[in-house]
């Protein structure tokens, strides 16, 4: 049987796209890309865009099932949308003349995945600038913040649901009605599992309705289409899969990909659920200082005593506990290498240089071997190491605005400031090689009210240094014949 073209195949909403990706690419709160770096990450908007338009398909198509478009109809039409929200432009925000769109269902279905706000469509007209976060309108699909709407998202997995299952001879009204009490029956089964007191502790009663919980999952996504990244990557498509509800896998070679998308795509999903713990469960697990912390809102009282908490997310509500509790040991062991300022502010890091020494007999200056003086160079703020030659050594203040001066490696080579000599390459490493660099702090780094705030290091900074035990120093040697670290040994480095 000849298929239908996919919505990806005819159009996509390329432009309302991008602009969200544009955003995606600097939000940090909550995103997926926080957990862990990964160099080749897709922005989600692309990817749920994507998963979502091969999903379903073209309405304008003529072999298009007349179930998938009444659907549409009924889920993106004017009658079921107050305001008419995904109505195509009257007037093509981002062309010069005037392009109106056709009013039909594979329009609506692109400006359901994105369409620009009337703000932006105002502003465009007469040049202005809109903020990235009001660029779509709230009823887009790849939007930042409805990546929880429960609307919006539940409309997307309908409409999939349909494409999914409408071979079966159904018409859209029953497949939705189908959609609907397979999907109460997961709430409903959630219901009643997390409402549990005490769930962690396994009984009968428990694994009776995690088991009636699972089923009911499973009847949902058998009906649901199956989507596997075999290249996943830091997992952004196989997250966007899942959020629209259906059967979602990823793979990948590279470990550390999979322990991203095991952190992002498997655990949350197990573990990132609610649950309510007794008084006493709770103090045994967590200790008596947090459940004194622990919002009054969250409790349920009788006899006007608290007698259990309801915790929203297990998993991020774990991480925060044993990360802090994690914080706390290693302070405690290596806390005092790390003192703070006289003003009470924690370090936030420290600015180093190797030191090598000048060649010239006469003068054996210590030099740090920097290319350039800056600490910051941004378009907003500029902050370098002004150096001070006090006869042969070499002190430092910092200075803002733009640095004049120039790097004392060169070409490789150390020009000394003190004298004037030139140190070679081969002398350098020599020197490297045998343990004659040694490392200077040159400034310490701070969380400021308005960002990061530098300073000079103090006596109080430099004292801990000389407490550092051998035990504390890394002894694991570099592996041997990896050409990735050769120039290291080459240095005598090992």
């Amino acid at each position: 049987m000849t298929q239908p073209k996919k919505l990806i195949e005819v159009a996509m909403p390329i432009k309302e796209i991008s602009a969200e990706s544009v955003r995606d690419g600097r939000v940090q709160h909550g995103h997926i890309s926080s957990l862990h770096k990964w160099w080749a990450r897709r922005p989600l908007p692309v990817c749920r865009a994507v998963v979502f338009s091969s999903l379903v398909p073209d309405p304008l198509d003529e072999l298009c099932p007349q179930a998938f478009k009444d659907a549409v109809q009924i889920l993106l039409g004017k009658e079921k949308n107050t305001g008419d929200p995904y109505k195509p432009y009257d007037d093509i925000p981002y062309t010069a003349a005037i392009d109106k769109m056709d009013d039909n269902l594979r329009n609506r279905l692109l400006m359901f995945i994105g369409k620009y706000s009337d703000e932006f469509a105002r502003n465009e007209k007469v040049g202005k600038t809109t903020a990235s976060k009001n660029q779509l309108s709230d009823s887009s699909l790849i939007k930042w913040d409805n990546k929880n709407n429960e609307e919006i998202i539940r409309k997307a997995r309908k409409l999939i649901w349909v494409a999914h299952n409408a071979s079966s001879g159904s018409n859209a009204k029953e497949l939705l009605a189908d959609f609907d009490k397979s999907y109460k029956a997961i709430k409903e089964a959630e219901e009643n599992l997390y409402g549990l007191q005490d769930r962690h502790n396994e009984t009968v009663e428990i694994k009776k309705k995690e088991e009636t919980l699972h089923n009911a999952l499973e009847v949902f996504l058998d009906k649901m289409p199956k989507v596997f990244d075999p290249f996943a990557g830091g997992g952004a498509i196989p997250l966007e899969a899942a959020r629209l509800g259906c059967r979602s896998y990823g793979n990948d070679i590279n470990p550390v990909a999979h322990i991203i998308q095991k952190g992002s795509l498997e655990f949350p999903q197990k573990f990132g659920k609610p649950i309510t713990y007794s008084k006493e469960e709770f103090i045994k697990i967590y200790g008596k200082d947090l459940w004194n912390k622990q919002p009054q809102e969250n409790k349920k009282i009788k006899n006007g005593e608290a007698i259990s908490v309801r915790i929203e997310n297990r998993l991020a509500f774990d991480v925060d506990f044993y990360a802090k509790k994690i914080l706390a040991k290693t302070e405690k062991q290596i806390g005092y290498l790390y003192p703070k300022s006289n003003k009470g502010v924690d370090p936030y890091g420290y600015y180093w240089s190797r030191v090598g020494i000048c060649s010239n007999p006469s003068c054996k200056a210590e030099v740090p071997l920097l290319k350039q003086f800056y600490l910051v160079n941004t378009t907003k703020k500029h902050l370098y190491l002004k150096p001070l030659i006090e006869g042969n050594k070499i002190l430092f203040e910092i200075k803002s605005g733009k640095c004049k001066e120039e790097g004392w490696i060169r070409s490789r080579k150390l020009i000394c400031p003190v004298c004037g000599s030139t140190t070679d390459t081969e002398e350098l490493r020599n020197q490297s090689i045998n343990k004659k660099f040694r490392m200077r702090l040159l400034a310490v780094i701070e969380d400021g009210d308005s960002g990061k705030t530098y300073r000079l290091p103090t006596k109080e900074d430099l004292e801990p240094l000389k407490e550092i035990s051998n035990d504390l120093l890394i002894t694991e040697e570099i592996v041997k014949g990896d050409s990735r670290s050769l120039w290291l040994t080459l240095w005598g480095i090992s």
